[in-house]
């Protein structure tokens, strides 16, 4: 009865599921009405570390970015040009001078998912619109500065379109999953014993309140009384005896009517 009672409003929710409208499918990113960058670190030895970051103005800063992004790092401003990224994501571990005589942090930008372009100002003069990406590498202070590796599906999945469902088809998925986790209860409507079996029922263990006996149906079951040998049936042996003793007394009763008519 329980698991019944939990499926009835599980089914009614289903019904209603059915007939509420469902909103269309629209990119995770509209829907939140927000847009995203990427972050792309390259460090000397080659390994890389990737953010998708989200922001709701028009455009973001390329300092703004790195702050939202978690990844660590300090820098120093040079006038106009802005601020210099001097260390990021602990490469280098110390530094004297920003940028470094033998290495320094390259910055790049792409624009709309193109290719890499090297900045020609600093961290916190670039500026980045939704869908760009921001990239940088750390590269040897001679030569020149290699482009970081893509930006290509670091934020695919902030802009893929998720389905939307109503919220009578969530509640009515939530109600059948715990219904069906729900394991069946156990009948435990107690009965009443006679007042002949207390004796026998408190001798089980079985609690006896107001001279009778309270059973639960998780207690054994009595085995069934085994029939005497030869197979007869305890009644029928009962109800030939009483016959027997009745004929018994009918025959004495004959002959002591015959004996007075003598």
């Amino acid at each position: 009865m329980r698991r019944l009672a939990l499926l009835l409003p599980a089914a009614i929710l289903a019904a209603l599921a059915s007939l509420a409208p469902v909103a269309q499918a629209v990119p995770a990113c509209a829907a939140a009405g927000s847009h995203h960058a990427a972050l792309v670190v390259e460090h000397g030895d080659g390994s890389v570390v990737s953010r998708c970051v989200a922001f709701s103005t028009a455009a973001i800063s390329g300092e703004e970015l790195l702050n939202r992004s978690g990844v660590a790092w300090s820098s120093q401003t040079f006038g106009g040009f802005g601020a210099a990224v001097c260390a990021l994501d602990g490469e280098p571990a110390h530094y004297v001078d920003c940028p470094g005589k033998d290495r320094y942090w390259a910055v790049f930008a792409a624009r709309g998912g193109a290719s890499w372009q090297l900045a020609n100002v600093g961290i916190s003069t670039l500026t980045l619109h939704d869908g760009d990406a921001l990239g940088v590498r750390y590269v040897p202070a001679s030569g020149s500065a290699a482009a970081p590796v893509s930006a290509a599906g670091v934020c695919a999945a902030a802009a893929a379109p998720t389905p939307r469902r109503s919220v009578a088809a969530s509640a009515a998925a939530s109600l059948a999953a715990s219904s069906a986790a729900e394991p069946p209860a156990a009948d435990m409507t107690p009965t009443t014993a006679p007042a002949g079996a207390i004796a026998a029922v408190a001798a089980s263990g079985a609690p006896v309140v107001g001279g009778e006996a309270t059973l639960s149906a998780d207690l054994p079951s009595q085995a069934p009384i085994p029939a005497p040998p030869g197979g007869l049936d305890p009644g029928l042996l009962l109800a030939a005896s009483v016959g027997g003793g009745l004929a018994g007394l009918a025959i004495l009763k004959l002959v002591a009517g015959r004996r007075t008519g003598q």
